[in-house]
């Protein structure tokens, strides 16, 4: 059991704020990238992590059915975004949002220095909006987010068998897609192995 799950058990049986405080803390980075990833504005994301956790709060007593709290974090973030992009006339339409759907690679800053880093972080970039909507999301679920199959398919609303097919295809169409650039290809064989 992780330990969000653990807080999780803890709030839903006792009501405890500091374990609900500390689900907060852990997910609330995940999910505000994750919808900033979807090109979301900041505005947007903060409002509805607000949302997520405000009904999270409020609503303790009717939400002893679920059982995967990160997969149910990032579904209802999910969805309060799409909300409330539905409310705000000034932001372009949800279609539009979901072809901007592209995660930034951080990691790389680490590993080389910034001029090369930009480059191959450009690189990469490309790579990923080769990708269709849904190969770019689970990309980011599994690889960014660290979750597993059965979290990836419950948040994207497909079967736990899907999400695999989704993710060995997007990979596959990575791999292939980077076969004319060495470097990059190298650092996104080397990234996925050592987050898998």
């Amino acid at each position: 059991m992780s330990s969000i799950e653990a807080y999780w058990e803890k709030y839903l049986l006792k009501g405890d704020e500091k374990s609900f405080s500390a689900i907060y803390n852990q997910m609330a980075n995940d999910l505000y990238g994750y919808g900033l990833s979807f090109g979301y504005r900041e505005e947007i994301c903060k409002d509805a992590l607000q949302d997520v956790f405000y009904r999270l709060f409020i609503q303790r007593d009717k939400l002893h059915h679920v059982e995967n709290i990160i997969a149910y974090l990032f579904r209802s973030y999910r969805n309060r975004l799409a909300d409330l992009t539905r409310i705000d006339r000034r932001t372009e339409s949800i279609g539009a949002l979901e072809e901007t759907f592209s995660p930034e690679v951080t990691i790389l800053d680490d590993l080389i220095d910034r001029e090369v880093s930009e480059n191959i972080r450009k690189k990469i970039e490309n790579l990923l909006r080769q990708l269709n909507t849904n190969q770019r999301e689970i990309v980011y679920l599994k690889y960014m987010s660290g979750l597993q199959h059965r979290e990836i398919a419950g948040i994207m609303g497909i079967q736990e068998e899907s999400a695999r097919k989704l993710l060995y295809r997007a990979i596959e169409k990575l791999r292939k897609s980077a076969t004319g650039d060495a470097t990059v290809k190298t650092i996104i064989l080397t990234l996925l192995q050592m987050l898998q």
